[in-house]
């Protein structure tokens, strides 16, 4: 029990993270969408800015903000971000194992 609820604050986190940015950097709408494929529970952010590409920022500390991305990093197996006609998608996939649902 104790690995499928650090999985469930994981993937909370992660969500959290990519739909604050895309709130705060991005441009509305904004649409958080959630899925299982493979494996995998993939969260994908989308927002209607394509031209502004996701970025970490260095020496950037929590009170200054600035480090969504790299706690989505450190969290998730994979990261990544693509554009498409109406924005950008950011998203992060985690690995389910067998003892999540």
């Amino acid at each position: 029990m104790a690995d499928a609820e650090d999985f469930a604050e994981r993937l909370v986190l992660v969500a959290t993270e990519l739909a604050s940015n895309a709130l705060r950097h991005g441009r509305p709408p904004t649409v958080l969408v959630v899925f299982r494929a493979d494996g995998h529970i993939v969260v994908d952010v989308i927002d209607s800015d394509a031209q502004a590409a996701p970025a970490v920022e260095p020496h950037r500390t929590p009170d200054t903000g600035g480090t969504g991305l790299p706690v989505v990093q450190r969290l998730a197996e994979q990261v990544g971000w693509y554009t498409t006609t109406p924005g950008k998608h950011v998203w992060a996939s985690l690995t389910i194992t067998d003892d999540q649902p």
